[in-house]
């Protein structure tokens, strides 16, 4: 596809790319493809509707409304659907007197899927939406250049969240040059070892079971060792894919925002998240915290009630269970205490205090959102400090001995969660042999992915189901 779009010249290059974006999510998403063209057009022609009603005198806002609703509407069905078709079959086969074959219902679990990054394209089209009506930005003329930012490969799937209005312009005309494409691939190299060499590697602790059924007398090593795997999973599998999904927008000439900066090294929950999923983070204080701030004035008190609704909503953006509504309350609640006293105590606390706080707050939410259900995190949390007995065999099944590869992704894990190897690159400056020796060593990690991932089995990325 590179080869293509580098020899298609000015001209054609919007296009071959337009051509890869749609192939890309046909292949990845056959079943819902239709759907994602339908969208794509009436929000096209709905931010047509709404430049026009935002210059008449009367003010109407019926197709911005329509285009919220609409696009809300689509996901909050599909989160629905996919995680209570089950229960809501069962009760109507048990009240309604519906008797399906289990042929039928096997048909049916495998149709029933979520549609590919849905949560991340529903949101670039609301912050577009909003954009027009806030004078942000123009309405797109073009349907070829609004399908094109809304299918763009490299970050449909799990982001990062890019509005309309940040790459209105590359849409039409971006720069291509050897170094900046160099640099993007780089990039894509770095993501690609995150995600193969680490993510995946410790996935292998984390998703033999343990976290999916109930463990009586889990051991605490045990325990903690899957709960770290985890932490460090979810971060190097999203940050792995932001990298190279802005490492390949470099490379096609597309600057992306940045994703995560760091997120272990936060001092606080609040500053925890201006690190991590910065793209959503940053959408949910534009687009529902300071509105919510504006509709209540401001007024004393509500400022933790608009919190609150923003977690909620973040932790219903992942999934409608309640593990994930506890996980976005839980977060949220951290943020209330820390805009009061406990907030002006962490300023002052030592730095090592505060961030085994962060930490701490982050990892317990960890556990609510990979686990279950809330009977099974919180049997979890007690193995953590010995509750559980700490005396049972674990089946080779669920948890296998750990291997020497293991232990070396969780070193080369937590090494990577810090600014370590910037620092290293910034005492090696700008000499020529420094550059020789981390090409040569990106090399030797895209070897080495290419040969893990050519040898393992299929692990999709943990936000491409949200």
């Amino acid at each position: 596809m590179l080869i293509l779009y580098l020899l298609a010249g000015r001209r054609l290059r919007n296009a071959v790319l337009m051509t890869a974006s749609l192939m890309f999510y046909l292949w990845g998403e056959p079943l819902y493809f239709p759907l994602i063209l339908i969208s794509i057009l009436c929000n096209f022609y709905l931010g047509k509707w709404i430049e026009r009603q935002r210059g008449q005198l009367d003010g109407k806002h019926s197709a911005l409304i329509l285009a919220i609703f609409l696009n809300l509407g689509m996901l909050v069905f599909f989160k629905l659907f996919n995680g209570y078709w089950i229960p809501l079959l069962d009760w109507a086969q048990a009240n309604l007197g519906m008797v399906l074959p289990p042929e039928a219902v096997g048909y049916i679990r495998k149709f029933v899927s979520f549609p590919l990054g849905i949560s991340f394209f529903t949101f670039a089209m609301i912050a577009y939406a909003v954009d027009i009506a806030k004078n942000r930005s123009a309405a797109e003329t073009s349907l070829l250049h609004f399908a094109q930012y809304v299918l763009l490969f490299p970050k449909i799937i799990a982001g990062p969240i890019v509005r309309y209005r940040e790459i209105a312009g590359q849409l039409r005309e971006r720069p291509l040059d050897a170094p900046s494409a160099a640099q993007g691939l780089r990039r894509f190299i770095v993501g690609l070892a995150k995600k193969i060499l680490i993510a995946d590697v410790l996935g292998a602790v984390v998703d033999g079971g343990v976290f999916d059924r109930v463990l009586p007398g889990l051991p605490v090593g045990a325990a903690w060792l899957v709960l770290v795997c985890f932490t460090l999973q979810i971060f190097y599998d999203f940050s792995g894919y932001s990298d190279m999904a802005i490492g390949l927008g470099q490379v096609l000439g597309f600057h992306f925002v940045e994703n995560f900066n760091y997120p272990y090294l936060a001092r606080g929950v609040s500053d925890f998240w201006r690190r991590w999923h910065i793209s959503l983070s940053n959408w949910f204080r534009d687009y529902l915290f300071y509105p919510l701030e504006r509709w209540r004035h401001g007024a004393a008190g509500w400022q933790a009630v608009n919190i609150l609704i923003v977690f909620l909503a973040t932790g219903l953006w992942h999934g409608t269970t309640v593990n994930f509504i506890i996980w976005g309350l839980l977060h949220g609640a951290a943020l209330v205490l820390e805009n009061g006293r406990f907030g002006r105590w962490l300023k002052q606390a030592p730095g090592v205090l505060v961030r085994a706080y962060t930490l701490a707050v982050v990892m317990v939410g960890w556990v609510f959102f990979r686990a279950n259900s809330p009977a099974y995190a919180l049997a979890f949390l007690g193995n953590l400090v010995g509750l559980g007995g700490g005396s049972a065999v674990l089946p080779y099944s669920i948890f296998k001995p750990v291997q020497l590869h293991t232990w070396l992704a969780l070193i080369a894990g937590v090494l990577l969660a810090f600014p370590t190897f910037a620092g290293v690159q910034k005492r090696l400056g700008e000499r020529e042999s420094a550059h020789w020796l981390r090409d040569a060593a990106l090399l030797g990690l895209l070897y080495l992915s290419l040969v893990y991932l050519a040898s393992s089995t299929y692990h999709p990325y943990i936000y491409g189901n949200f």
